[in-house]
């Protein structure tokens, strides 16, 4: 009897045997798919980070911005001339905001002097001054960073688009207002604009009346309330 189990027992550890070596296998084999698994993971987290959105450095959302700013301004009846102006923006989030902004212009005295030759008649003032303010919506779907020399810059590229009233010797009333710009940032509180815009309204001069496309190109100051992000 006694040999008898001692070979029923070696039998059953035969057979279990391969059972047991073949459950480690499979828990081995899990274990290393689930460690490649989470390396892989962990690849891919770190590929969408380096590629994905980072943290800006400079972050506009609930800030004031107040911006100082002159260029050049060409008319579509007068010659070009200077623009200097100003604004409001208000900073929404950091890709939408409102700003209420106003310039000062005038009519080019070589033009009204060159229509008085012409047409045999005097204009009331060759010096003629333009102003106009506007209110728009700024969104700025692009934020990057370039290099300048050997620092890192970050500046973002804005679309606007809103109305706005004129008042000058030749138009009073409604224009509408587009246009693009870009500011490059410099620390926490400052940043540099560079805009154009494009502004319709109507003009009349001497007695007829035209649909105008005033454009101008402007360079600016910004400052930024509060100084820190």
């Amino acid at each position: 009897m006694s040999a008898h189990r001692i070979l029923l027992a070696a039998v059953l550890l035969a057979v279990a045997a391969p059972t047991v070596h073949a459950d480690r296998a499979v828990t081995d084999e899990r274990t290393t798919s689930a460690c490649v698994d989470q390396e892989i993971a962990d690849r891919l987290a770190l590929k969408r980070k380096r590629r994905g959105a980072v943290d800006r450095l400079f972050v506009k959302q609930h800030r004031h911005e107040v911006t100082v700013l002159g260029g050049f301004y060409a008319s579509d009846l007068f010659s070009g001339t200077y623009v200097v102006g100003g604004s409001y923006t208000f900073h929404m989030t950091d890709q939408t905001a409102v700003e209420f902004g106003g310039g000062m212009t005038h009519a080019n005295a070589d033009v009204i002097r060159a229509i008085e030759d012409s047409r045999g008649v005097v204009l009331a003032d060759d010096f003629a001054r333009v102003l106009y303010g506007e209110s728009l919506l700024l969104w700025s779907p692009v934020y990057g960073k370039l290099r300048l020399g050997g620092t890192v810059a970050r500046y973002d590229l804005h679309l606007d688009a809103g109305v706005g009233v004129v008042d000058s010797a030749t138009s009073r009333g409604a224009m509408g207002v587009a246009g693009v710009g870009m500011k490059l940032f410099l620390g926490q509180a400052v940043a540099l604009r560079l805009d154009a815009r494009d502004r319709v309204y109507r003009q009349e001069l001497l007695d007829e009346r035209f649909l105008v496309n005033d454009a101008s190109l402007t360079f600016g100051f910004s400052l930024f309330l509060p100084f820190t992000n």
